[in-house]
């Protein structure tokens, strides 16, 4: 039978509680003599604490809720999901916490979402790239859970962690117009999320300024996925005078951009020039490999999880923070083929 705190006050002759609260440090204080004894015991009898109980008398489960955008097959393939998750994890476990992935949370109804958020298993929550009607998240700002949104949308009243989406846009097409192209395309993510309504914002302000020919049939929406990348990259090659440069909302599509161009023999970078944005590991092991935008999903995931442990703890958290882009130049972008 396991031990108990029990046991350990019954050897020392001691309370109860004085044993909880040598080991969990709280929340009345015990000399270090008694505390060293304490732990001493705990380790002689081989005590093993109850995080239920813990959390019981500390209020307290040490364990961090992990809400992805949504919930649908292969989601975790996603690399942009996987950096995200790595630096939620890395900083997870530096802190001495552990993680909760929901997997029900995002389309779940009002009631489970509510009963899954209060029932005790998590002290706060990230969410990966919500949009503003997300109803967890609304249903977290209302409860004052402490929680962060990763590269969602701003809600008011929620904390929130993004990347300089226009800045990034601006990178990329700054470098495909000082290359000389002026055919610039761009393949849009899902236009119900913030970052791809900042990008596609930044690419239709670059054109306007630069007095770059817009056409509506140059701006194909992708939804972030592989797939849409690639029938949105065909649909662009089989136009009359198609553009010699494509701009992605994220490198997945970017890869399935490029995809495309190989089926229909259309060579990267010679006839056509390719610019992500993420800087997954995916964009290095292309053929070419891929110019990119890098935004730090990692650096921002262990910042998301160091914030809601300073909400937790009741420290002060800024509202919105920014993390800057930079443009990782490779081989999938060149100057464009000379009229014939």
């Amino acid at each position: 039978m396991p031990t108990s705190i029990k046991d350990i006050a019954k050897l020392l002759n001691v309370s109860v509680s004085t044993v909880s609260y040598a080991i969990n440090g709280g929340p009345r204080t015990v000399s270090p003599e008694v505390k060293e004894k304490v732990l001493d015991a705990a380790r002689e009898l081989g005590y093993r604490p109850n995080r239920v109980a813990k959390s019981m008398v500390t209020g307290r489960s040490r364990t961090i809720g992990v809400v992805p955008p949504e919930i649908v097959e292969d989601v975790l393939l996603s690399p942009y999901l996987q950096l995200a998750l790595n630096g939620i994890f890395n900083a997870a476990g530096s802190s001495h916490h552990d993680l909760i992935l929901f997997t029900r949370l995002a389309g779940s109804g009002h009631e489970e979402v509510l009963s899954t958020i209060l029932d005790g298993r998590v002290d706060g929550a990230v969410f990966i790239a919500p949009n503003s009607t997300n109803r967890a998240v609304l249903l977290a700002k209302e409860l004052r859970i402490p929680c962060i949104s990763l590269a969602g949308s701003e809600i008011d009243g929620v904390h929130t962690l993004s990347v300089a989406n226009e800045t990034g846009m601006r990178l990329a097409m700054k470098h495909l117009f000082d290359l000389g192209h002026r055919r610039i395309a761009h393949i849009a993510g899902r236009l119900d999320m913030q970052d791809a309504i900042e990008r596609l914002r930044s690419y239709s302000d670059f054109m306007t300024e630069n007095r770059l020919a817009y056409h509506d049939s140059w701006v194909l929406k992708g939804q972030f996925h592989p797939d849409g990348g690639y029938a949105a990259m065909k649909s662009l090659l089989a136009l009359p005078n198609p553009p010699t440069a494509v701009v992605c909302a994220n490198d997945d599509m970017a890869i399935g951009a490029l995809r495309a161009c190989q089926e229909m023999g259309v060579n990267v970078p010679s006839q056509m020039s390719i610019c992500g944005f993420d800087q997954t590991s995916a964009s290095e092991l292309t053929i070419p490999p891929l110019t990119t935008v890098f935004q730090p999903i990692a650096e921002m995931g262990r910042y998301a999880v160091q914030s809601v442990l300073d909400l937790i703890d009741g420290k002060p958290v800024p509202r919105h923070v920014t993390f800057e882009p930079t443009l990782v130049v490779r081989s999938s972008t060149t100057v464009p083929m000379k009229e014939s």
